[in-house]
């Protein structure tokens, strides 16, 4: 059992070292690509529309919430009974604004990933295809910031860049 440890380690250690020594490294920042594409910039646009007419909708509501508390606060002749039916109109417009806020994230997250899936795939294909023209064998997404330590490596992004006749 111990020889079979030993050797898978050794095989581990020994693929690992071959293929460091074999691979060249580039790295690249996705977000400055997406900044410069023109397609992300329209999606952007759109999505920005799409937001607006959310918090449009959004403000209608919490401006009658703000009308019904401004009432509670300054109306003082309100009745024990009409108060808390006021209280009770309150509680729920608080609970709809929530959920609106809530529904309408969600909606918003599900419009970005339909505008931008396929931006990003293509651009990953795209970034592939200019690796392998250049000779890498791993590309790293360097604006996720998850990678602590690498070797170097070259910043394919003017690459991916001219290929797209971006300046």
């Amino acid at each position: 059992m111990k020889h079979l440890k030993m050797l898978v380690f050794t095989l581990f250690v020994t693929t690992a070292v071959f293929v460091q020594a074999q691979g060249k490294i580039a790295y690249i920042n996705s977000q400055d690509l997406l900044q410069v594409l023109p397609e992300a910039k329209d999606a952007n646009a759109k999505l920005t529309a799409y937001a607006k007419e959310f918090e449009i909708q959004f403000q209608s509501y919490y401006a009658e919430y703000q009308a019904l508390a401004a009432e509670l606060t300054n109306n003082t002749t309100l009745s024990e009974v009409a108060r808390e039916a006021k209280l009770q109109d309150a509680a729920t417009l608080e609970q709809r604004l929530a959920q609106y806020e809530q529904e309408s994230n969600s909606k918003i997250e599900a419009k970005k990933a339909e505008l931008f899936q396929p931006i990003i795939t293509s651009t990953t294909e795209l970034i592939k295809t200019v690796a392998k023209e250049n000779g890498y064998t791993y590309v790293i997404d360097n604006s996720l910031a998850v990678l602590i330590m690498a070797p170097e490596g070259d910043d394919i992004l003017p690459l991916v860049k001219k290929k797209l006749n971006i300046q």
